[in-house]
């Protein structure tokens, strides 16, 4: 039992970065303080508190060993999966209320007022906060990340300037080129997820770059993009 947690420590520390001597170090004062418990009659996994892979994250992170990257790419995937709830709520006050189909469905002709309509449209503006962070935060803290905090402070208080941005560079895109017959529902949603996603990263990157120790490389932005 002890050896199976040490291994699980173990590779929950090469997913999170460690260095292999960093890891060795931590893996032998691990499995020496296991046979202690053992010793004392207390099981291996009550010692981790039942979860390997958290304890593992943490002790590598109160003992700054984790290395800190962009992961850009896994940041501005997570931040636009956790948007798209509370996007598509938003798009179907524009489009559905008033579409051809609803109408058929309900029988009658759908008057929604404009109070409740502003209600919806800021309901669904917080969804997408609260999904974007909610995304960001789970994917560093699943990487034990010592910017976490720092990433997400600020992008709470920054979406909703990204949303403006969002919104005035759909409308321009819309002015300059126009939407494809057919497509203005897909182009309302690629255009602001892609100005979004672009300054989520953008401040990723920004927060990093503070946050890193200047004798650490930098690395690669996408040094963590999925293969």
């Amino acid at each position: 039992m002890s050896e199976k947690v040490v291994r699980q420590c173990k590779r929950t520390w090469r997913r999170i970065g460690v260095s292999r001597e960093d890891g060795a170090e931590m893996a032998g004062e691990l499995a020496a303080d296991l046979r202690v418990a053992l010793a004392d009659g207390r099981d291996p996994q009550s010692y981790v508190g039942g979860d390997p892979a958290g304890f593992a994250r943490a002790w590598a992170s109160e003992r700054g060993v984790v290395p800190l990257r962009y992961r850009t790419g896994r940041l501005m995937a997570a931040s636009l999966l956790g948007a798209l709830p509370g996007l598509f709520a938003g798009l179907f006050m524009v489009f559905g209320t008033s579409s051809d189909e609803l109408e058929q469905v309900l029988g009658r002709t759908v008057d929604v007022p404009t109070w409740l309509v502003m209600i919806l449209y800021t309901a669904s503006a917080v969804f997408v906060w609260a999904g974007v962070l909610a995304a960001v935060s789970a994917v560093l803290r699943f990487h034990a990340d010592a910017a976490r905090r720092a990433t997400v402070g600020a992008l709470a208080v920054l979406l909703p300037f990204f949303a403006v941005a969002a919104v005035v560079g759909t409308a321009m895109v819309a002015r300059l080129y126009g939407y494809p017959y057919g497509l203005a529902v897909v182009a309302e949603v690629t255009v602001p997820l892609s100005i979004m996603t672009g300054l989520v990263g953008v401040t990723r990157v920004v927060i990093v770059r503070r946050f890193r120790p200047s004798a650490e490389p930098a690395g690669s932005l996408w040094d963590a993009v999925p293969a």
